[in-house]
């Protein structure tokens, strides 16, 4: 019995390969997925990792709305990516009460930072983009803003095709946020 062997069907000419979120942002900063947990990634697991608005619907969706917030990222500003800030809605940063686990001077961490200084959501699958692509390789020295995974995360909330996703993302997230209020 000979083997066939599968090609995929050519593509018309012209044609545009749709790509995920996380795809584009692999694309645009080289970066992928890493599962280190070593001190170094623990670390910077004290701040909240940014994610896509699939992301953040995702986290929605599994229940975490009261652990979310709206915020603005100014970081861009800082890197000179951007020349305003940047609605987002993000993990909630909770208050340092856990002293030494967080670096001298941090006054908050990620919600769903854990004593043992990994996050919660990353079993689940939840893990926002950022985080799935943070690594202890980058640093000072061989940071680059406009190959910054924060920026590209950020670029797809300004993305025109993610327009319909921003949009469901508030609105769940304002009926999630005032039925807890309510209750």
């Amino acid at each position: 019995m000979s083997k066939l062997k599968l090609r995929p069907a050519p593509m018309a000419a012209g044609a545009k390969v749709s790509l995920s979120p996380l795809q584009r942002i692999m694309q645009a900063t080289g970066r992928k997925p890493s599962e280190c947990k070593c001190n170094l990634c623990k670390r910077q697991c004290h701040t909240q990792c940014l994610g896509t608005p699939q992301d953040i619907l995702r986290l929605i969706n599994a229940g975490y709305a009261s652990r979310l917030s709206p915020t603005l990222w100014a970081a861009g500003i800082v890197l000179g990516v951007t020349n305003t800030e940047i609605p987002l809605i993000q993990a909630r940063c909770e208050d340092g009460a856990w002293g030494s686990l967080l670096d001298v001077g941090a006054d908050c961490h990620c919600t769903f930072y854990t004593k043992d200084g990994l996050c919660e959501l990353h079993a689940l699958g939840l893990k926002p983009t950022e985080g799935r692509l943070s690594h202890h390789t980058t640093r000072i020295d061989n940071f680059r803003a406009s190959k910054s995974v924060s920026w590209a995360v950020v670029r797809e909330w300004l993305r025109p095709e993610n327009a319909p996703v921003v949009e469901e993302v508030v609105r769940r997230y304002k009926e999630e946020t005032e039925e807890q209020t309510t209750e």
